[in-house]
């Protein structure tokens, strides 16, 4: 940009006309010499109309281009209080963003990054590197001040200015009035200059903030993928509950004998710990909602950040626009400033050419004397001083007025500078913010998708010792079964035996008859043995109808234990399944919880891993409650435990939702942002239901595994109904024999009733000792079969003892080492010893005490979370109080401000109160000029009357010629006496506005200090272990982007300097 000065531009412009006192006197000389010729009067009204009408034509085209000014500055001032006001919606809105998402980040781990320590203020002279010292200055341009700074300056000739008689003094008014000016342009270069920078670091900062939505775009892609894996929990989680529902009402209906209580216990302890577990997955399933509900709102939160975004970047294409058009009005500005001074110098040029005219008819005319042209003379030399008088008085009054007029623009317009540049210093706070924020959700998306890749890790580990739960428990039951097949093959075995008994006494039937047909004298004996014999057929029925019974019985049992196996089997995949979510669910909330308070992390993972240990000593120990009524009163104590913690997990909850609702009013703020993201929101959908396809196929396959394993079973059924059918014929055919025998029996008793009584004695005798040794022998078999059976039922109750008791002390050692931070030596005298399983009496001793250990662990923990809660609430009252007092200096600061706008109201209306005196002054000047027009009319008819007397003319031009230049000293001496006051009124005003404008800098720069200390306190009272880290990582990432208040003290001091100067 020029620098140079006005002065030497005006000296170029005007180098071909004569200069000082010569050019009035030529001009003069030659109209003398014309005047002889009778044309000398014509000319000179002819040059002081002219100049009369130039400098009407400059006042209109200043008064013009003022109204025009004025305009401009009205629609300018509308359009800033509509930013005004948009900025403080922004303002609060991200203020509101910032507290949320900082209490956010107090939740999670260590990662947090504070944002509010880190923002600094950027000044438009600390835009570039070399803004203070280095890079582009715009100096001064004054030839009357000595700035040594400044080479290669030229110096101003003393003959660029009009000279009057005393031309030393009004040179220095003169040029003061240009330094004045050039130190404006000055000002006004260094801004545009200024304005510029700012500009190509907004673009920059604009490239920046794109690729960080971009980034942010791809991350929301990402999260709302994962967001069917929940959709899939959720699912799930409704199905098993209505399972649940199934299940449990139809155990309520069944009813059990008493022989399948015992093996059905483990069932009824998973059943129980079912019913505890529902109430917990129903919370759950409502956290799963409001987390993604809480997702959905920070998508939202999301869409309305970038639609702020782009409203300030239309907001600063606008600025830009009204920047260059304030440009514009500045550069007309300058132009009329110089055709005013030049209208200004053109003036003091007819009051020298008088001076000149006269010395020249001095020497052309002859001495006219008379009384006549004497009076004449003096009339004609008042009126042309009255003119002299108040062309000049006109002028300068207008010269001020416009002075003063531009002046006032001139400060005004720079605290609309100023007023720009802190509005975009504003913006580009509040862009970084948003750039902060935006990788803080960069940096949990990370975290996310770390805690799922845990999560999937820990659900495949649940998964593996479920199945080899499920798969112990299985083996279990087929044990069990393989009892009952052996009890079913013992009673097949005592069936076929009696049926090899039916066929011996088939057999001596035939024998008898045989008998019969050779001893005819025996049929009253073999008579009485076939009445014996057909009472042990009805025995033998009866025992045979009992087997059948008994039969039906063992199938019924089958079937029973069928069903079972398959509830077994369903109850076992659900828990697999349900295990998981658990696990995955209770992940989720673990890690929630470490995020809220650090200290409480460790507590809340070790109160989780708690609760899942005491359930399995809870199933462990249920199991053991036949054979231990001690066992379970201590087991009732341990489940009081349990409650507690998990009202100490409901309290945690509490605050979980607390934390969730304040989320929600972050998605609240970002709801616009989903308008402007539908055509994204689409294609997740399609990724959506693409998931669900894949979960649709999943079922299936999890489907045809369930029929596969329902085919399995049924084919069992079959097997199992072929063997009842085959056992059925056979009862059948024994029937049909059985009948068949009766038959023949009859016919037998009527062919034996003739036989002898004796043989019928004797067959009694035989009889009754036959089962005499059947029932000794009988006997002895049951004893042996039920002492083995007993024997080894023994054996199996002492193993499941031993293992019981061994995985129970396994487990409580387990459980008091994650209860142990320090107290190793504790453990080591606690922990069993591998002996003591035998011996139940010292195991339950030692167990009391593990117990007793671990509730007073558990006090210990709660006092611990009580103090912590505590020192919580006292953080809460310390943020309360500093909010309060943050508000109250915002309200101070709104008042400045208030104040400030009635000051610049007060200044519209002087201004309108000018602008209405300049009209007036035209008015008066048009007035004038009318009489101007008519006094050259006098004159010209004057001087052909004196040109008549040539003898007078002499005496007169002396005389005039004496008292011209006595009025001209007066004249030089008023004006010199009026330029200096202008003067001193300038420098006065433009020390006010450099005094203004240094109040207000400092007034911006306290409550941009006082902001940053708020926000450090508030950051340093909501994570002082969380500061450091942040700090430092804030220093390493933007180190340039660090300024403190004594950089911006210094920034405000280098602005001010050429202002100073």
């Amino acid at each position: 940009m020029d620098t140079s000065s006005e002065s030497d531009s005006y000296d170029r412009m005007r180098g071909h006309r004569p200069r000082g006192r010569e050019a009035h006197r030529r001009p003069g000389r030659d109209r003398a010499r014309t005047r002889t010729s009778g044309n000398g009067g014509d000319d000179e009204a002819a040059d002081i109309s002219e100049k009369i009408n130039t400098l009407a034509n400059t006042l209109q085209d200043t008064s013009r281009n003022l109204t025009k000014v004025d305009r401009m500055l009205g629609q300018y001032r509308e359009h800033t209080d509509d930013q005004t006001e948009a900025m403080a919606l922004l303002r609060e809105n991200l203020e509101e963003s910032i507290s949320q998402l900082q209490t956010q980040r107090l939740s999670r781990s260590n990662g947090v990054r504070s944002a509010s320590a880190s923002a600094s203020t950027l000044h438009t002279s600390d835009l570039e590197a070399c803004s203070g010292s280095e890079g582009q200055r715009f100096y001064p341009t004054s030839p009357l001040r000595d700035y040594t700074g400044t080479p290669g300056r030229r110096k101003r000739s003393q003959s660029a200015g009009v000279r009057f008689k005393d031309a030393s003094l009004t040179g220095e008014d003169i040029h003061t009035l240009h330094q004045s000016l050039r130190d404006l342009r000055c000002d006004q270069q260094r801004l545009s200059g200024d304005l510029d920078r700012e500009i190509l670091r907004r673009n920059r900062s604009e490239i920046d903030t794109r690729r960080a939505m971009e980034s942010l775009t791809e991350h929301m892609t990402t999260s709302q993928r994962q967001d069917s894996v929940s959709s899939r929990v959720e699912r799930r989680l409704q199905e098993l509950e209505r399972e649940m529902h199934a299940e449990q009402r139809s155990t309520d209906r069944e009813r059990r004998p008493e022989q399948r209580v015992a093996m059905s216990e483990e069932l009824q302890e998973t059943l129980r710990n079912r019913k505890a577990q529902n109430y917990e997955r129903d919370g759950i399933t409502a956290r799963l909602l409001k987390t993604e509900r809480e997702k959905s709102k920070m998508e939202q939160e999301l869409e309305r950040a970038r639609i702020l975004l782009e409203q300030s970047e239309d907001s600063r294409e606008s600025l830009v626009q009204q920047v260059d058009d304030m440009r514009g009005e500045l550069l007309r500005a300058r132009k009329e400033k110089t055709e005013l001074q030049r209208a200004r110098l053109e003036t003091f040029q007819p009051s020298a050419q008088p001076h000149g005219s006269h010395t020249d008819r001095e020497e052309g005319r002859g001495a006219l004397r008379g009384s006549d042209r004497l009076e004449l003379e003096k009339e004609v030399a008042e009126l042309r001083v009255q003119l002299c008088k108040a062309s000049v008085l006109g002028e300068v009054e207008d010269l001020k007025r416009v002075l003063d007029r531009k002046e006032k623009e001139r400060v005004r317009l720079s605290l609309k500078v100023e007023e720009l540049s802190s509005e975009l210093a504003r913006r580009e706070q509040q862009q970084l913010r948003m750039l902060e924020q935006l990788r803080d959700i960069q940096s949990r998306g990370q975290a996310e998708k770390r805690e799922t890749e845990e999560l999937l890790q820990e659900s495949t580990r649940s998964r593996d010792e479920l199945k080899t739960r499920a798969q112990e428990a299985v083996r279990q039951w087929r044990a069990k079964c393989r009892r009952l097949q052996k009890e079913l093959e013992e009673a097949r075995a005592q069936a076929q035996f009696h049926t090899d008994k039916a066929s011996q006494a088939a057999r001596e039937k035939e024998s008898s008859q045989a008998q019969l047909k050779a001893l005819s004298q025996q049929t009253e004996a073999a008579r009485r043995e076939l009445g014996e014999i057909l009472g042990r057929l009805a025995q033998r029925e009866e025992e045979l109808h009992r087997k059948d019974v008994e039969l039906s019985k063992t199938r019924q049992r089958q079937l029973s234990l069928e069903q079972e196996i398959r509830e077994v089997r369903e109850a076992s995949a659900k828990l697999e399944e349900e295990t998981r979510r658990q696990q995955a669910i209770q992940a989720r909330l673990r890690e929630e919880n470490q995020r809220l308070e650090e200290r409480a992390e460790i507590q809340a993972h070790r109160s989780k891993r708690d609760q899942d240990t005491e359930a399995e000593l809870q199933g462990a120990l249920e199991r053991i409650t036949s054979a231990h009524a001690q066992v379970v009163q201590r087991l009732a104590e341990e489940e009081k435990s349990r409650k507690d913690l998990q009202k100490a997990t409901s309290e945690l909850q509490a605050k979980l939702t607390v934390v969730q609702e304040e989320r929600s009013t972050l998605g609240q703020q970002l709801h616009l942002e989903r308008e402007v993201h539908q055509k994204e929101l689409q294609s997740m959908k399609a990724m959506m239901e693409e998931s669900r396809i894949k979960k649709d196929r999943e079922m299936q396959d999890m489907l045809k595994l369930c029929h596969q394993e329902q085919d399995k079973t049924q084919a069992l059924l079959k097997e199992v109904k072929a063997d009842a059918a085959s056992d059925k014929e056979l009862c059948g055919v024994l029937s049909i024999k059985l009948d068949r025998m009766k038959d023949e029996c009859d016919k037998l008793a009527a062919q034996l009733s003739t036989k002898d009584e004796a043989h019928a004695l004797l067959l009694r005798k035989y009889q009754l000792l036959k089962q005499e040794m059947d029932d000794k022998v009988r006997s002895g078999e049951r004893r042996r079969a039920s002492e083995s059976e007993l024997e080894e039922k023994v054996l199996r109750m002492e193993a499941e003892q031993e293992t019981i008791l061994t995985s129970m002390g396994e487990e409580l050692d387990a459980v008091c080492r994650s209860l142990a931070r320090n107290g190793e030596d504790k453990l080591q005298a606690i922990s069993q010893k591998p002996g003591l399983v035998k011996d139940p009496h010292r195991w339950l001793a030692e167990t009391k005490t593990k117990l007793r250990w671990l509730c007073e662990e558990v006090q210990e923990r709660d006092t611990r979370e009580q103090h912590l809660r505590k020192q919580h609430h006292q953080t809460r009252d310390q943020l309360k109080a500093l909010r309060q007092i943050r508000d109250s200096e915002q309200a101070t600061l709104l008042q400045r401000l208030e104040q400030q706008e009635k000051l610049l109201h007060s200044l519209s209306t002087e201004k309108k109160d000018l602008l209405e005196r300049s009209r007036r002054k035209e008015e008066e000047m048009r007035s004038l000029q009318d009489r101007v027009l008519d006094l050259e009319k006098n004159t010209r008819v004057a001087l052909d009357h004196l040109e008549s007397f040539p003898d007078k003319l002499c005496l007169l031009e002396n005389f005039r010629d004496l008292e011209e230049s006595q009025r001209q000293r007066e004249m030089v001496e008023q004006r010199y006496s009026k330029y200096k006051d202008i003067v001193w009124d300038l420098q006065h005003q433009l020390d006010e506005s450099k005094r203004r404008i240094q109040e207000y800098r400092d007034d911006k720069l306290d409550a941009t200090s006082r902001s940053l200390r708020l926000a450090a306190l508030s950051s340093s009272i909501k994570g002082s272990s969380t500061f450091l880290s942040s700090s430092l990582t804030s220093d390493k990432l933007s180190p340039h982007k660090h300024l403190t208040s004594s950089d911006l003290d210094d920034s405000a001091v280098n602005r001010t300097k050429p202002l100073t100067d």
